[in-house]
Parts: C-alpha cells; sequence; structure tokens
C-alpha cells in the first residue's frame, strides 16, 4: 500500500513540474500582407493590408484601392498609422494615370491619412497629391493579380487647402482581383 501511495505521489509530482513549465511570454509579430511596401518621408514600409473594390458598380474596370502600413518612429511609444486610398474611375485594362494640378489633369484621385495616437493635438494629418503618376497593370479577364506603382508629390490638407512642403510617396503593391 505504501508503495501505491509512493508511486502516485511520484506520478502526481512528475506531472506538476511538466504543468508548470514556464514558457516564453507571448510576444505578438505585427500582420504584413506580403503584398508591396511604400516609401514615406524617405522610410521604408512593409504594407499591413491591400485591397481594392469597384468605385462605380455599373464600370467593371473602376478601382479604388486601400493600403495601409505603419510608421514607427525612434522615441515614439505608439505607430503611426498610414492609409492611402487610390481611385481611379476606369483602368481601361490598364495603363498610366497622371494627376498635374498646373495643367488641371486629373486621371485618378488619392487620400494619405497619417493617424498619430503620439500628438494629442493633431492626430489625423490628411494629405492630397499636387502631382503624382499611378500605373497599373491590369489583371487577366478571368481574375487574378494587379500590380500598381506610384509615385506622388503630396501637400498636407487643412481645411480642404493645401498647406506645408512638398512630401513625396512612392510606393508597388498588388491585388487579387476576382472574376
Amino acid at each position: 500500500m505504501k508503495k501505491t501511495y509512493f508511486f502516485l505521489s511520484l506520478i502526481a509530482l512528475s506531472l506538476g513540474f511538466v504543468a508548470c513549465k514556464k514558457t516564453p511570454d507571448y510576444l505578438p509579430l505585427p500582420y504584413a500582407c506580403l503584398c508591396g511596401s511604400v516609401t514615406w518621408q524617405g522610410a521604408a514600409l512593409s504594407l499591413l493590408d491591400a485591397n481594392y473594390i469597384l468605385a462605380d458598380s455599373t464600370i467593371d474596370e473602376s478601382r479604388r484601392y486601400y493600403i495601409t502600413a505603419d510608421v514607427i518612429v525612434e522615441g515614439e511609444f505608439e505607430a503611426h498609422g498610414l492609409n492611402t486610398t487610390i481611385e481611379i474611375e476606369d483602368i481601361d485594362g490598364g495603363g498610366t494615370f497622371y494627376i498635374d494640378e498646373q495643367d488641371l489633369e486629373f486621371e485618378f484621385a488619392a487620400l494619405i491619412e497619417e493617424f498619430n495616437v503620439n500628438d494629442p493635438l493633431d492626430s489625423l494629418r490628411q494629405f492630397a497629391p499636387i502631382e503624382g503618376v499611378v500605373q497599373v497593370i491590369a489583371a487577366p479577364i478571368g481574375g487574378g493579380t494587379e500590380r500598381i506603382s506610384f509615385q506622388m508629390v503630396l501637400n498636407e490638407l487643412e481645411d480642404g487647402e493645401f498647406v506645408g512642403n512638398d512630401i513625396n510617396f512612392s510606393g508597388s503593391f498588388e491585388v487579387y482581383i476576382n472574376d
């Protein structure tokens, strides 16, 4: 009987040691879509996500692309969210689309928003292109990968008016187009 209690105690003690095994603390890894990158104010950033929707449900080749990335600045507690929307009325099989404010040519629209929780006075800054080019390599008709690259010169928007200095913004990304 003493042997049975001894073995049961030994098994319980062994299970206690195994069950109390210390594992390293969980550190979440940031999600990355591996679908492209952007250069924002000289810093290369991997995209967290890239998507599209039809900007106009009656036009099969209308596009509104949405990309997002995190901007991490040394000395700040939280990352900035960088969200970009690029809209093209009709990609027409792909090609090159321009914005040239001086010549009043607007073949695409874009809005870039930087959300910065580190700045309590101005946590949301919006930017729009004053010059830019977007190149689209359209997906095949049956669906597939669409490749987009862009280069823009941005100005900050305040109350719908351009303010501030020029900011260079460029990148490339891919989205999967469903048939």
